[in-house]
């Protein structure tokens, strides 16, 4: 896949894991495009990181089909597309090495540079510098010795050091006070980090910038426009 994503579509897809007969996702629709901002959110269990896992292609749908850019993910190199999407999840694996190294994990052309700019850019600095050495901080295996908000804040670093087509972020708020929290709220409202930002979160404080919603309930998921509402679509299916 070498072109940017603009457009996912879910078209009826089902899915349960192989040694279960119930279906975690059953006959799910929606779709969303390029700008989109969208929430997921539903109680646990309700099949929110399965969703994540179909989208991204660690999962395949047991029937149905996902589209990107209108095309099958199914014929599509998994690997093309995950090199397109940046993640943020509640829990964040780190690497034994420097808060930098793990920040440029995987980028062969960005710099300590590019990081010193991101981090001015978006006012994180202070962060930065609560860690002992900064950017030269090492990290145990696993993020021993880190906090669970300095963890989220570098691997929000790293979602978006490079420009994403989508980011995902899965509860990745979740550890973090309210004056941090709301400064990566304000960043994902104000700045043109992807073409489609996911978030899949509990709370829907700070979220006014979210243009769709979608309900994974046990009966009835639906997706709705958030205001101003232009046109309201459901989509049909249970989760």
């Amino acid at each position: 896949m070498n072109e940017s994503i603009e457009t996912i579509t879910f078209n009826k897809v089902n899915f349960k894991y192989n040694d279960q007969s119930d279906l975690i996702i059953s006959n799910l629709s929606f779709d969303i495009s390029k700008g989109d901002k969208v929430l997921i959110r539903g109680v646990n269990g309700s099949g929110k990181t399965t969703l994540i896992k179909l989208i991204t292609g660690l999962y395949s749908p047991t029937s149905g089909s996902i589209l990107i850019n209108g095309k099958d993910s199914a014929f599509i190199d998994k690997k093309s597309i995950r090199e397109k999407i940046g993640i943020v999840s509640q829990n964040i694996f780190l690497f034994k090495g420097t808060v930098l190294e793990n920040i440029l994990y995987g980028q062969k052309d960005k710099t300590k540079d590019d990081v010193i700019n991101l981090i001015n850019k978006y006012h994180l600095t202070e962060y930065i510098n609560r860690l002992e050495k900064g950017l030269e901080t090492e990290i145990v295996q696993n993020g021993s010795g880190i906090s669970g908000w300095q963890a989220q804040i570098i691997a929000f670093l790293r979602a978006i050091i490079k420009k994403r087509d989508l980011i995902i972020l899965d509860e990745a708020t979740s550890n973090l006070d309210a004056d941090t929290k709301q400064l990566i709220l304000d960043i994902l409202e104000e700045s043109d980090l992807c073409n489609i930002l996911i978030i899949i979160s509990h709370e829907e404080q700070g979220l006014q910038f979210i243009n769709k919603i979608i309900q994974l309930q046990r009966n009835e998921p639906s997706l709705e426009q958030m205001e101003p509402v232009i046109e309201r679509r459901e989509i049909r299916g249970m989760v």
